[in-house]
């Protein structure tokens, strides 16, 4: 029995939201007065709402020092629950305690003013946090140099880019000593020497005693940082173990779904899009209804896009494809695609010609990009996992893809804009 002491206890936590459902106005007066007749008639049906668990019984304790991954696919809860923990939402039932402060990185804008400066906003959330305003200033030439926002110190933040805001945001939350820190997919964003910085930041934390809480898609990332995984699925814990138990869980076949048709309107992005300017709205996996393939078989897919704003200038995007157990594979980046100056939706399919990979389960990322220049671009959009696919071979042979080999550049991608 660990005599470690507890820093959060969850009871029984349990989130319910009303989901309304909204018949669709017609285009014609003429349907739109059927319409009318028959919500009067039946008006049950007009009004009809739905309740909605995001948790459902949620219940574990977790223990000082701990690093603690919660997984789970998209719509799990995950977020949810790490809203409710740093008291953004209320819960609908159940009950939690904790033992001392807690500091969360969740979406971006959460315990940030964007009429305030960066400056502002660290004293901010150090006020908010029970520090001393010496304390905090103890505090913040680090943050400054951990977030490398310096000469825009004293600029209100909503005129920083998300990568900046990101940033910052993760430097006030990890060094204004939190005792418990709760961080949600913020590592997804950013360059990769800013997503290794953070990973080190957190380590640190969790060896100085700290409890760490942190949400994610990406495996190898738990794998560094995490010594306990609990996976939810439909707002309720599944498992709650050692880190390799619970990714071969969420990793398996069972878990995760080939589908024809993807709707990624509604899925939570990670920290720093805001979806503001363009967003993937759907993918549709062309010619293959199983989603099994063969090594030499082209895989090809087709991505609607929606852009928000004009004059959004060249799109291009990354495409990043792992093995079901997070060891990366393959990545390819596009040359632009398409030049947009117009507000609207349209249709891009993919060829990725020759996938050349052994056989096994797979998932790839997708990363869509925009700007006047391909040297000037920014993010725009990240969808994980954009899609599931199994490779099989016809003579059994198999290859294997140690993780520490990493990323392979494959240029065989092929994209192309659908004309109305």
């Amino acid at each position: 029995m660990s005599e470690k002491p507890v820093a959060l206890k969850i009871e029984n936590i349990k989130k319910k939201y009303v989901i309304k459902h909204v018949t669709k106005r017609p285009d014609s007066k003429k349907d739109r007065m059927k319409l009318a007749c028959h919500n009067l008639l039946h008006p049950k049906e007009a009004n009809r709402k739905e309740d909605f668990w995001a948790l459902n019984g949620v219940t574990f304790n977790v223990e000082q020092g701990e690093k603690i991954g919660i997984i789970g696919k998209n719509g799990a809860g995950k977020s949810t629950l790490l809203k409710i923990i740093s008291r953004i939402t209320e819960p609908t039932d159940g009950r939690i305690e904790f033992y001392g402060k807690i500091s969360s990185m969740l979406e971006v804008g959460t315990g940030f003013n964007g009429e305030l400066t960066g400056r502002e906003n660290i004293y901010l959330n150090g006020a908010i946090l029970g520090m001393t305003r010496a304390e905090i200033d103890s505090k913040f030439d680090d943050i400054v140099e951990f977030s490398e926002v310096g000469k825009f110190i004293d600029t209100p933040v909503k005129r920083y880019s998300s990568g900046m805001f990101v940033r910052l945001a993760f430097a006030v939350a990890s060094h204004l000593e939190p005792d418990i820190l709760l961080v949600d997919e913020v590592l997804a964003v950013g360059d990769t020497r800013f997503q290794k910085k953070c990973i080190e930041k957190m380590k640190s934390i969790a060896e100085s005693g700290k409890t760490i809480l942190f949400v994610s898609h990406q495996m190898n990332t738990i794998r560094q940082l995490c010594d306990r995984v609990i996976v939810l699925k439909e707002g309720q814990v599944i498992y709650d173990g050692d880190v390799e138990g619970g990714i071969r869980i969420y990793n398996s076949e069972a878990y995760m779904e080939k589908l024809n048709h993807y709707d990624f309107s509604e899925l939570p992005r990670p920290v720093g899009y805001n979806l503001d300017k363009a967003e993937i709205m759907s993918l549709d996996i062309l010619h293959n209804e199983s989603c099994i393939y063969a090594a030499d078989e082209p895989i090809e897919f087709r991505l609607r896009i929606k852009t928000k704003v004009p004059n959004i200038g060249d799109l291009s995007f990354r495409m990043l494809i792992w093995q079901a157990d997070e060891t990366p594979v393959e990545i390819a980046f596009t040359d632009t695609f398409a030049n947009i100056n117009t507000v609207g939706e349209f249709d891009v399919d993919v060829c990725i010609n020759k996938n050349n990979l052994g056989p096994g389960l797979y998932k790839g990322t997708i990363i869509l990009s925009g700007g006047i220049s391909k040297a000037n671009s920014e993010n725009l959009d990240y969808i994980y996992p954009a899609f599931v696919f199994e490779v099989l071979h016809a003579d059994g042979t198999s290859r294997s893809w140690p993780r520490q080999w990493g990323w392979v550049h494959f240029d065989n991608v092929d994209v192309k804009l659908v004309e109305e």
